[in-house]
């Protein structure tokens, strides 16, 4: 299972960030991260690391950001 992150060019549609990475590697990222970013504090690390395990594939994140001009899309494989 995989967690992929894509960012692309509204307009021209070429991709600016396509990264694909394995949920085990997600879910010790989200643990690592909470110790070292404050904007993590409150949030329920192991209740979004059991969402992304037991989710279906598809997409959960698809935002168009007008003032950037970027797509971001984010998907379980």
């Amino acid at each position: 299972r995989w967690l992929r992150v894509r960012v692309s060019d509204m307009h021209t549609g070429k991709p600016r960030v396509n990264v694909r990475l394995p949920l085990t590697l997600v879910g010790f990222g989200l643990k690592m991260g909470r110790q070292f970013a404050p904007e993590m504090e409150g949030m329920d690390i192991e209740e979004l690391t059991r969402v992304l395990q037991t989710g279906e594939p598809g997409p959960f994140v698809d935002v168009y950001d007008e003032d950037d001009g970027e797509h971001v899309e984010v998907f379980l494989e």
